[in-house]
């Protein structure tokens, strides 16, 4: 009883509590145990946590260098595939380029082959040219000299005939024929006509026309039409007639009385209206000398048509200098100057201008005469006939045989003594007659 009565005593005191007082302390066991224990816990808990943080760490960093190994397996594999199309390429280029210089080296051989066949054909016609008969060169020359006649007649073109007759000159002089000096000289002399010959320059007058063309349709005709209508033209000394009336109506003066002022501003306005009268009415009447009364007359659909009779009589002029037709030509420019001159305003610069064109035109002839070449086909005629006389000639004779072949034939004729000839052909007396009046003629054929 005593035990349990203890152990309740025990218990009550234990569940109610005491308040200390101030002599009395109460142990604290558990106090001290937890301190004893809370650093190594926390001290673990600080490792486990720095072991998680180093952990994922270590995962993140693994997971990114697995990936940069990834891209750099991917672009090295990318380098690998371009690299190699590369070489591919490039190993199709260097095939292309062989093929192409086995090509080119074939078209180079190719080349100078023929280059050297023309070689050949050049020196081989040079050959002939010079070194071959006189005909053949005669021929030659004729042809130069032909082609400058022909340029001399349908063109008047002095210059290329100039240029086939110094072919021809450069030709002989080179061939240096001793038996052609004459033939030269007339040809030197031509040559030398013709350069000193006065030429027309069909370029230079062609232009003018152009430019008398454009002038024939914008120049202004008597009447005002819808091509170029004629300006109004100011009286003359409009600009130093109004200045003179401004100087001749001064300001009325400020300190004048009043009335003084209204009578003056009343003349000035006076003067200036009549001034302005006087100019517009003067440019209702126009005095004007005409020659021909039916220029005034001209409507403007007569006019237009009038511009382009002008400028089909410039395109005709233009023909007729170019096929050389002197008449044409007259008729044509005087019709252009009688025109211009009875239909235009020569108030205008650009009248003025198509009429000096139109006079210059008129007073050129164009039918100057060149010198032919009739001299050196002469000469190329005269000299052709003798050379195929002499060609015939030469041919009709039977080749004479030389003294060493002469010697030679009855030698060849007669048989060696150690030679047996049983049969023994005699010699036919008629056969040698024939024999000797075909052979001119087989010589004449060859």
């Amino acid at each position: 009883m005593t035990d349990k009565n203890t152990e309740i005593s025990q218990a009550s005191s234990a569940t109610t509590p005491v308040k200390p007082g101030p002599a009395t302390s109460a142990p604290k066991p558990p106090a001290k145990t937890r301190k004893r224990g809370s650093p190594w816990l926390t001290a673990f808990i600080i490792v486990l946590i720095i072991a998680a943080v180093l952990a994922a760490a270590v995962w993140y960093q693994q997971k990114q260098l697995a990936q940069t190994h990834a891209q750099l397996l991917s672009q090295v594999q990318s380098s690998h595939n371009t690299v190699t199309q590369a070489v591919e390429q490039a190993g199709q280029a260097l095939a292309l380029t062989q093929e192409q210089s086995n090509q080119i080296a074939a078209l180079e051989s190719s080349l100078r082959q023929f280059q050297g066949q023309v070689d050949g054909l050049d020196q081989a016609f040079q050959t002939l040219t010079d070194s071959g008969s006189d005909l053949v060169l005669i021929n030659d020359v004729d042809h130069l000299v032909t082609i400058a006649q022909q340029q001399l007649q349908l063109g008047g073109n002095v210059a290329n005939a100039v240029i086939s007759l110094e072919t021809a000159q450069a030709q002989l002089a080179r061939a240096n024929r001793p038996a052609l000096a004459s033939m030269q000289q007339t040809l030197n002399g031509d040559l030398d006509r013709l350069r000193a010959a006065s030429t027309i320059d069909i370029a230079a007058l062609s232009a003018q026309l152009d430019e008398l063309s454009g002038l024939v349709s914008e120049a202004p005709l008597m009447v005002p039409d819808d091509a170029a209508p004629e300006p109004v033209p100011a009286p003359r000394g409009s600009a130093g007639g109004t200045a003179q009336a401004s100087s001749d109506n001064p300001l009325p003066d400020a300190n004048a009385p009043w009335w003084q002022q209204s009578l003056d501003s009343a003349r000035n306005w006076s003067q200036d209206a009549w001034q302005a009268i006087r100019q517009d009415l003067g440019q209702f009447i126009t005095v004007r000398r005409v020659d021909d009364a039916t220029a005034l007359l001209m409507s403007p659909d007569q006019a237009t048509r009038f511009r382009e009779t002008l400028r089909l009589r410039v395109m005709t002029a233009q023909l007729a200098l170019m096929m050389k037709q002197p008449k044409i030509w007259k008729a044509e420019t005087a019709a252009l100057v009688t025109s211009i001159e009875t239909r235009f305003d020569e108030r205008s610069a650009q009248t003025r201008q198509a009429l000096k064109i139109a006079r210059q035109m008129a007073d050129t002839a164009i039918d100057a005469k060149l010198p032919t070449v009739d001299n050196t086909l002469q000469a190329l005629e005269v000299l052709r006939a003798e050379r195929v006389k002499q060609q015939k000639l030469e041919d009709t004779q039977p080749e004479a045989l030389s003294p060493e072949q002469a010697q030679e034939a009855p030698d060849a004729a007669q048989p060696e003594p150690d030679q047996e000839t049983p049969d023994a052909v005699q010699p036919d007396p008629q056969a040698a007659p024939d024999a000797a009046i075909k052979a001119p003629a087989e010589t004449a054929e060859s």
